[in-house]
């Protein structure tokens, strides 16, 4: 009877464990569930955080605009040539940090992509064809006419996202 009583318990034991199988199995399942939201819900940058981004990339551009409108009028001179790699750098470091956001605001054109591809092989959009060319002199030479187009819808993208996110400054003040 000892050896049977053994026997019984033992086989329960795995009957017991082999049916929890499931229920493990659906366990894990959500928790590996509940990780994956967890992930994907990371919290970004705050309304401003962004503003205060967008306000100093906004300040960057103008002085890359002003270094480009610079030089065609005046040509490639030194002093324009530093401005524009400094700016240029600058832009490159800090524009990825921005664009996910205000490409939203910008009007696309076939004519960027094609103009960033000439001058550094990627296909960019407008605020990437203004600090594309490796220099001030190069941009002059391969500029394809649409320089000014491009500048104006930048600063409309920048501008719409701008009110953006006043608006949504307002909105959260409002609701306090």
């Amino acid at each position: 009877m000892n050896g049977f009583t053994r026997v019984t318990r033992s086989a329960t034991g795995v009957f017991r464990w082999v049916w929890a199988i499931p229920q493990r199995v659906r366990l894990a399942n959500e928790t590996w569930e509940e990780v994956t939201v967890r992930e994907r819900t990371v919290q970004g940058p705050s309304v401003r955080e962004r503003q205060a981004d967008l306000i100093q990339f906004y300040g960057h551009f103008e002085n890359l605009v002003e270094a480009l409108c610079d030089a065609g009028q005046y040509g490639a001179v030194d002093q324009l040539e530093r401005r524009y790699a400094q700016e240029r750098q600058w832009m490159q470091a800090n524009y990825p940090k921005v664009r996910k956001y205000v490409v939203a605001y910008l009007r696309f054109d076939a004519l960027d992509a094609e103009h960033c591809s000439t001058l550094d092989g990627s296909f960019g959009d407008a605020f990437e064809a203004l600090f594309a060319a490796p220099s001030v002199d190069c941009f002059m030479t391969m500029d394809d006419g649409h320089m000014i187009s491009r500048i104006l819808r930048t600063r409309e993208a920048l501008n719409l996202y701008g009110e953006h996110l006043r608006q949504l400054l307002a909105r959260d003040a409002s609701c306090e």
